[in-house]
């Protein structure tokens, strides 16, 4: 759309989103999105009740509203996958797959006037068409393996299931010991990035952005192998350092190939 200089004529952006928290990675793209919108110039709102101050996501109000109203500005409004209903009654409407549509809750299929785009090709299902609308989640001012003065001694094993205990999982393929991750642990960043940096190994049960996080901490990944997990057959777990098994083979390629990640 052509600028004008004595008013504004973008589409401002609407995005609804849950109240911001660090333990989940969907809700954080949806508060960083409105966050760079923001700084490249546009006009981006969010709809929840938390954010984070450290962010450019100004909370959207009737005013608001009312005054793009006004001046005949028509916004763009972004719902993540598992929104089942549309809260506001505007024309154009965009939803970002951030998961297995109606995995998390939501419609496993949307309106046909709805743009939309995915995250992880691995969570768009098959004849579904989508646009891929990627932003990084992971702060590696905090996740890295930089200055690690216990890479050389790592003794800890760790594991992370969330989504596969509320599923109905159970733990079985990690060491008793291991250190949970879960979200039901309060943690901070800078304290999961800590462990991190001193596991040994990574036991995950679901796709999720600690994976990613573990191996910029220089931690292999296990990706348990349970009836859970092939549902996701299509989700790309890495490359490198991440490895779906648990037996001695897997943790020797994660490991392996963890060491072709450090010279990337």
């Amino acid at each position: 759309m052509k600028k004008k200089y004595f008013e504004s004529v973008d589409h401002p952006y609407y995005i609804c989103a849950l109240d911001y928290r660090n333990s989940s990675a969907g809700i954080r793209a949806l508060h960083y999105l409105c966050h760079a919108l923001n700084e490249l110039g546009q006009e981006s709102y969010i709809i929840c009740g938390i954010v984070n101050p450290k962010l450019r996501t100004p909370k959207l109000t009737k005013d608001i509203i009312n005054k793009h109203k006004e001046t005949k500005r028509i916004p763009i409004v972004l719902y993540p996958e598992i929104v089942h209903w549309i809260p506001l009654d505007l024309p154009i409407v965009a939803r970002w797959i951030l998961n297995t549509p109606g995995h998390l809750g939501g419609d496993s299929w949307y309106d046909i006037k709805e743009i939309l785009f995915y995250y992880d090709k691995g969570f768009l299902p098959k004849r579904m068409n989508a646009e891929a609308l990627y932003i990084p989640t992971i702060d590696r001012s905090i996740f890295n393996n930089e200055d690690n003065s216990e890479d050389l001694k790592r003794n800890s094993v760790c594991y992370y299931a969330n989504k596969y205990l509320i599923s109905g999982g159970k733990l079985t393929h990690h060491p008793n010991n291991a250190i949970s991750l879960c979200q039901d642990v309060k943690l901070t960043p800078k304290e999961i990035a800590s462990i991190l940096r001193g596991s040994k190994l990574l036991y995950c049960y679901e796709p999720s952005a600690i994976i990613s996080e573990a191996i910029l901490c220089g931690c292999p990944v296990l990706v348990a192998p349970t009836e859970y997990i092939k549902q996701f057959k299509n989700v790309n777990f890495g490359s490198f350092g991440v490895s779906v098994g648990v037996d001695q083979e897997a943790i020797e390629y994660a490991k392996s190939t963890l060491k072709e990640f450090n010279k990337t």
